[in-house]
């Protein structure tokens, strides 16, 4: 009887070893399977893929381009609305707008689609989330300053900012804090949101100001090398602005903005640096975009090993300058739509606007510099717009590798400038080979082109993935370009556009559109 027990057990612990055997291997078969198929058929478009079957889409609304596609556009610059848009049929667009001026005049006024996921309505005066587009227009108030001869931008920032001379700081210049080349994107311990709101509150600056002007450099001297300073660099600049404005207020960045540009170009109800109480959530666009872990699925547009390091090597230099303050446990463009996020200010990062109010900006200083000052409304010396147009200079020991982004950038005065003659339209850059501004995270983008008589702002919310040259944006540049070339064309004497280099993306755009043909700009 023993003995028959015995192999009774024995062969059920032999039928559930075969079948837990057989388990596994099904297991096995199904993973290798749907690891197969998903190389052969995985899409890098798939969070777009996603967003279009939904039935709220704009594209899949009846009528939506005489519904949801408002504003004008000057006679001989249609083709930019065409782009625009394209933009919404088949490049994924959910709500945005865009405004350019050409010779001072507003030529392209374009806003439409729909704010939010819900099929708000994206109307005139709808403002959104800028991100680093906000740092061109924090950089003016410097150039304000300077040229008002408050500031000296080749001067020490201790000149101003005596506290500023610890843990090696001392011979820092303001114009080489600027440039992203003082090793700061990082700063260890990391400033805090609270931090942010204490000093708010109290209407003051102390905490932010002790705490940055205790922080220690990344690498022994300024200039060394380049690391954007993704958030950081318009807290530097907002201190600099309270110790210099000179009103005996100590205003802030976006307060000394406010009344010294915005509201002069009568753009103060669509552009802010701190979102105040009174502007109702139904004026702000709210940002859709990739949120938690979904941006380490390969994509194409992100620069390798980009969001490795942001998102699981906190302690890298990338994640380090992406997470002061750390907004979320893992930073993303969504946490820019959180009200208490928007209401502190954050220079370099968190203004809202819309197209309009940037291009207006950008458009003063195209007009002061082709108007030689006759037409100056924000009062910019010529030495300061000269700092807009100098080329940028390379870290000495990286050369054009940004320590951050982990590409090649041009960037100083606060902003993008243009790369050397050398490498212009190589790819390598962003396409504004002449002009100088700020692309922002998701696709926002605005800045002025002397050479070509433009100024220019895309603002979107539904967040791309590449850095610079998102198809979008790009395919209205690309026809605006066009355009002006035509213009001069038949005016005859002007000096020719060089289209070749304003239409080459950048080497990573090119590379997703050229996987995704619909994304390129209409023929």
């Amino acid at each position: 009887q023993t003995l028959k027990m015995m192999s009774m057990i024995n062969i059920s612990h032999t039928s559930t070893t075969t079948t837990s055997l057989l388990l596994l291997q099904a297991a096995c078969t199904a993973l290798f399977t749907w690891t197969i198929y998903t190389y052969l058929t995985y899409n890098t478009r798939w969070w777009w893929k996603r967003r279009a079957s939904q039935k709220t889409e704009v594209s899949h609304q009846p009528h939506w381009e005489d519904d949801l596609i408002h504003g004008h556009v000057a006679p001989g610059w249609e083709r930019v609305k065409q782009e625009f848009i394209q933009n919404f049929r088949t490049r994924g667009e959910l709500g945005a707008a865009v405004c350019i001026y050409f010779r001072g005049e507003k030529v392209v006024d374009l806003w439409g689609g729909h704010r939010d996921c819900q099929a708000r309505i994206w109307e005139e005066d709808t403002i959104v989330p800028i991100f680093s587009s906000t740092k061109g227009i924090s950089a003016f108030a410097l150039m304000m300053l300077a040229s008002a001869g408050k500031v000296d931008l080749d001067k020490k920032v201790t000149t101003y900012w005596p506290e500023f001379a610890q843990n090696g700081k001392e011979n820092v210049t303001v114009s080489e804090l600027m440039d992203h080349s003082v090793g700061l994107a990082g700063i260890d311990p990391p400033i805090t949101l609270q931090m942010l709101q204490e000093d708010q509150r109290h209407s003051s600056n102390s905490l932010l100001r002790n705490h940055l002007a205790k922080a220690k450099m990344e690498w022994p001297n300024a200039g060394d090398y380049k690391g954007y300073m993704a958030v950081m660099l318009g807290f530097y600049e907002s201190i600099i602005v309270q110790l210099t404005e000179g009103s005996g207020q100590e205003r802030s960045i976006g307060q000394y903005l406010r009344k010294e540009a915005f509201e002069p170009l009568h753009i103060a109800d669509e552009i802010y640096i701190g979102l105040p109480d009174s502007v109702s959530n139904d004026r702000i666009a709210v940002i859709d975009g990739m949120a938690g872990l979904e941006p380490l699925w390969p994509t194409g547009a992100f620069p390798d090993n980009f969001m490795y390091n942001l998102l699981l090597k906190p302690s890298s230099y990338t994640a380090r300058a992406f997470r002061n303050p750390q907004l979320s446990i893992t930073p993303g463009v969504c946490d820019y739509n959180r009200r208490d996020v928007q209401r502190v200010e954050m220079p370099a990062s968190n203004g809202l606007a819309s197209a309009r109010a940037v291009a207006t900006m950008y458009n003063a200083a195209e007009r002061a510099i082709n108007t030689n000052g006759k037409v100056n409304s924000l009062r910019l010396s010529k030495d300061a717009l000269d700092r807009f147009l100098q080329p940028a200079k390379p870290g000495k020991n990286n050369g054009w590798i940004d320590e951050v982004l982990g590409i090649e950038a041009c960037m100083g005065a606060g902003l993008m400038l243009p790369p050397p003659e050398g490498y212009r339209g190589s790819g390598r850059f962003s396409a504004t080979p002449a002009g100088f501004g700020t692309p922002g995270a998701g696709g926002s983008f605005g800045y002025c082109d002397p050479d070509a008589e433009i100024a220019y702002s895309y603002v979107m919310n539904r967040a791309g993935q590449l850095i610079v040259d998102d198809p979008r944006d790009f395919a209205l540049r690309s026809k605006m370009y066009r355009i002006v070339q035509d213009i001069r064309s038949k005016e005859g004497g002007h000096l020719e556009l060089n289209l070749e280099e304003l239409t080459t993306p950048h080497y990573l755009a090119k590379r997703y559109m050229d996987a995704h043909p619909e994304l390129a700009p209409l023929v």
